[in-house]
């Protein structure tokens, strides 16, 4: 009878732990949502520029405006995975800091509830050498996060779409806080 009754207090000891860590983990859980709830993190993604100085004598600029598109694809959608993404109302056909420039984008950005700003540049070196040039902005704050090169390697679809990979998986980590 005692035995039966020692494991019966284990049980009912277990049973209570293991009723607490659920407390514990549903509290943290709720707190963490709470977070989130009073300061979501949301960044507006302007389109990308291009730039090539490769000098290569074949016209390219079909080529590099469909990889370029596909590249803020591929950013916007490595960057959704954790980030609040919302959309700028540009009037143009893109947006970028040169059109309609960056205190419209950031006057945009701000109106979408946005608290940062992506901007950047594709910049082709040469036929094996391109770099992605972007800034993170504080758009509270009116400051940047972030400003970083990465470089790539390729000028082919593939070479780009993993570009657009690992600049997103670089901003997650360096830049949004």
């Amino acid at each position: 009878m005692l035995k039966v009754l020692r494991a019966e207090v284990r049980f009912r000891l277990f049973e209570g732990g293991r009723f607490f860590l659920v407390l514990i983990g549903a509290g943290a859980l709720a707190s963490a949502a709470f977070a989130d709830a009073a300061e979501p993190t949301t960044l507006a993604v302007a389109d990308f520029e291009f730039r090539d100085t490769s000098g290569e004598v074949r016209d390219q600029t079909a080529e590099h405006e469909t990889r370029l598109k596909a590249f803020g694809v591929a950013l916007r959608d490595g960057l959704s995975e954790k980030i609040d993404l919302v959309a700028l109302p540009c009037q143009a056909e893109r947006c970028t800091i040169r059109d309609p420039g960056l205190v419209d984008l950031s006057k945009q950005a701000r109106t979408a509830s946005a608290n940062y700003l992506l901007i950047g540049q594709m910049h082709k070196m040469s036929t094996l050498v391109g770099w992605v040039k972007f800034a993170v902005l504080d758009l509270n704050n009116n400051k940047p996060v972030c400003d970083r090169y990465l470089t790539y390697r390729g000028d082919t679809d593939e070479a780009w779409r993993r570009a657009a990979e690992f600049t997103a998986r670089d901003i997650e980590k360096h830049c949004i806080p």
